[in-house]
């Protein structure tokens, strides 16, 4: 009978349609079927998938596969599936989970995969990361073949515009083809793919293919494809039928660019790991609890205040504006309007608005391991702490902008073609879109280590744009005669290598330039196999990391002002001194 059946479909136009349609709901629409199986959390519910995905897709058209065939091996035959990504190697596991995913409290972490452990599912500690079925599980980078089978398919224009976008193409990581690329040595550091012969010409040491990728592997990780903005699985909620683990959005929520709960990957970490002045805050930040911005609060979304295609049409789908542009008018325009008229209108908002700021105080990049396989590119990024003020410096229009300086190095560099002193990354004749204010300081390549030799110092200064808050100070600004400012960083060290360990620095920015003085540490005790020059190079360096240049504040011609109106608000905002 089936075979008689299976030849009327192929006669009948339409009923090829219905197979496909349903094939894989014979399987996966029946609870009692997928139970006896040992794969009952696979079990779908038909009507909870349309509504919770909104779209009229079938199960094929978006996870692909056969679903004509009627063994479950041919029917999966070609399937996109979730990556599960192993801490070791970063290789992705092809074994079949038995369990679906898990679901959490955590912002950071809600989404998990578990395995049975005495019968009750606990999260997998072998699992280093989770991405979609549109990513490549060799490379963990964006699939587009699958993107355009999948989404692509009745999402054409969307497709195309997003993939020739920034984050489609990974236009401003990649552009760092090495250490020594026209943008400078960066804290992410290089785009491994395709440049490891050019690395290894400047590279004292070896570096394997297979480290290569796996540095490659960890970029990848961030970037981003259709579903990581657009899905947004959950719980299940009896009271809302939308929720649940096939849930969609058409405009991606705050969360997706921060990883959505699958850690601290997208913009959480640029954002609150290395400007440490993040929008989200709290559990996302490092150290942990740092206050979010007060728009988090207000329940300002991220593309409320960055324009995408939801305000601009003609930007091109997966596209959006870094630059912030006017968008504090939008809110605050008396505040924006009196700023312009008053004695601070060379300072950005953000100048006067951001404190506290955590996340890396240093960075080295130096010989050790990542997901067990030996490199001589290991991040050692965990120095957490906190600068109580940013440093002001001026952007390439003048402007006064905050930034956090912190020290940074990679060791076993042959040569360094850079000039000591300030660098922009982008500079300002570029369009917007291709633009940013971030800054770099050039140190030099040192010596005088007992190995790893040379290392290339630098100190990372990006702009800091979020945690918007309360406005510091008059006198955290206006404390020194000269116009120099001076923060005392505390951090905590706490990566492989070496067992945990507290530390401290100054910065300090005045008129013969900027500084990072008197790093030092309590006792360290290294892990076998690390070497001391590879995660604090500064123990022999010193105070090496400083560039010439003015980097003072313009100092008060009349200091019995400050004395007069620091404690006041209410009075600088009358003399013009403050916005209203």
């Amino acid at each position: 009978m089936r075979r008689i059946f299976l030849i009327a479909v192929l006669v009948v136009g339409t009923a090829v349609n219905t197979l496909a349609q349903d094939g894989c709901i014979d399987c996966h629409g029946n609870r009692q079927r997928m139970e006896a199986a040992g794969y009952g959390g696979f079990y779908v519910n038909p009507q909870e998938v349309k509504e919770q995905t909104r779209m009229p897709a079938t199960c094929a058209e978006c996870h692909l596969g056969n679903a004509a065939a009627l063994e479950p091996g041919a029917a999966h035959q070609g399937m996109a599936r979730l990556l599960v990504v192993a801490n070791r190697g970063l290789t992705t596991i092809t074994s079949a989970r038995r369990l679906p995913l898990q679901y959490d409290t955590n912002a950071v972490n809600r989404i998990g995969i578990a395995k049975l452990k005495d019968g009750k599912p606990v999260r997998d500690p072998g699992v280093a990361a989770i991405s979609w079925h549109d990513k490549n599980r060799e490379t963990l980078t964006q699939d587009f073949s699958v993107m355009q089978k999948s989404c692509g398919n009745c999402h054409e224009r969307e497709f195309r515009e997003f993939s020739r976008s920034t984050m489609g193409t990974n236009g401003k990581q990649s552009q760092y083809r090495g250490w020594l690329s026209e943008r400078g040595p960066h804290n992410c550091g290089p785009w491994f793919a395709g440049n490891l012969e050019t690395m290894r010409a400047t590279t004292a040491v070896p570096i394997s293919e297979q480290s290569s990728r796996i540095n490659q592997k960890t970029c990848n990780a961030c970037h981003v494809g259709c579903l990581d903005c657009h899905f947004n699985p959950q719980p299940r909620d009896p009271k809302d039928p939308a929720r649940g683990p096939h849930s969609f959005v058409k405009t991606p929520p705050s969360e997706s660019c921060y990883g959505n709960g699958r850690g601290t990957i997208c913009h959480a970490g640029p954002e609150d790991r290395r400007r440490g002045a993040g929008y989200f805050g709290g559990s996302f930040s490092f150290p942990e609890g740092n206050e979010p911005d007060v728009h988090l609060q207000a329940k300002v979304g991220c593309l409320d205040c960055h324009e995408s295609t939801r305000s601009a049409p003609n930007l091109g789908h997966g596209m959006v504006k870094r630059q912030a542009g006017d968008s504090c008018g939008r809110c605050h325009p008396e505040a924006v309007t009196s700023h312009a008229a008053s004695r601070h209108r060379n300072l950005a908002c953000e100048a006067c608005h951001i404190q506290r700021v955590a996340g890396y105080q240093a960075t080295y990049w130096g010989p050790g391991k990542v997901a067990g396989t030996p490199t001589p590119y290991f991040k050692f990024k965990a120095y957490y702490g906190y600068l109580p003020e940013p440093i002001l410096i001026r952007d390439q229009a003048g402007r006064w902008i905050p930034v956090k300086p912190f020290p940074m190095a990679v060791m076993n560099q042959k040569t360094a073609p850079f000039k000591p002193g300030l660098h922009w990354r982008y500079p300002l004749d570029l369009p917007e879109l291709k633009r940013t204010d971030d800054a770099w300081g050039y140190v030099g390549l040192f010596g005088g280590l007992p190995e790893n030799n040379k290392a290339l110092l630098w100190i990372q200064m990006d702009k800091l744009s979020h945690k918007i808050g309360k406005s510091r100070s008059c006198v955290s600004c206006h404390d020194t005669p000269d116009g120099a400012q001076i923060q005392q960083v505390t951090w905590e060290f706490g990566d492989p290598g070496a067992l945990p360990f507290t530390g401290s620095h100054q910065v300090v920015a005045d008129r013969t330039g900027l500084a990072i003085v008197g790093i030092r540490s309590e006792k360290i005790d290294l892990e076998t196999s690390y070497t001391l020059s590879a995660l604090a190079p500064w123990v022999y360096l010193k105070d090496a990391w400083k560039i010439a240049g003015n980097f003072a504040l313009p100092p008060l011609p009349d200091r019995s002002v400050l004395q007069k109106f620091g404690a006041d608000p209410e009075g600088a905002r009358r003399e013009k001194l403050l916005h209203r």
